[in-house]
């Protein structure tokens, strides 16, 4: 029997590829570390992951710990106000924060009345000039509110100070706090 034929060539390559292609890979392209560091930096990168699951772990179980009721005999008691942080609110919370002295925060606006053929409702028509973002011409824009009026004390043409109030109706989210002038007739 003929013994096998070895070639020469490098393995993987060919007569005809590029003269680069027949370096060994690692002479191409070498490692970002010297050989004998790898294992070193393996178990500093091992350790660091270690380290930072653990911290990740820690962080979560501080923020179970803190969302625990106070009474662990009772877990459905709730945490005074004082002990809740602004990001997490007990029901009791919310109670006291709703239940505070604060007078509730309204939307005052001036406008002219357009229409008062409704019943103990008037349509007020609000102006804004607002600077065009490309021309910087002001405009005139202008918005339709249905406002609740019980008294019926505005005509169309009056101008009137309008405030936001619980919504009484799908569109009527405002009353008329004041008649400001009178129209003329």
């Amino acid at each position: 029997e003929w013994p096998p034929v070895k070639s020469t060539l490098p393995p993987y390559t060919t007569p005809y590829s590029n003269p680069l292609d027949s370096l060994p890979l690692l002479l191409r392209h070498p490692p970002p570390y010297p050989s004998s560091e790898a294992p070193q930096r393996s178990k500093m990168r091992s350790v660091f992951s270690v380290v930072s699951l653990l911290l990740l772990v820690a962080v979560a179980w501080v923020c179970v710990v803190r969302q625990q009721p106070a009474d662990v005999a009772s877990p459905l008691t709730m945490r005074t106000a004082s002990m809740v942080g602004p990001s997490c609110m007990s029901r009791a919370s919310m109670a006291t924060f709703a239940s505070s002295d604060r007078a509730p925060i309204r939307q005052k606006l001036e406008g002219r009345v357009v229409g008062d053929s409704m019943d103990k409702s008037r349509t007020v028509r609000v102006e804004r000039l607002v600077r065009h973002p490309k021309y910087h011409k002001r405009m005139r824009l202008s918005k339709n509110y249905i406002v609740h009026d019980p008294e019926e004390t505005s005509e169309v043409g009056d101008l009137v100070r309008i405030a936001s109030i619980r919504p009484l109706s799908k569109r009527k989210t405002f009353e008329l706090t004041e008649v400001v002038r009178k129209a003329k007739k």
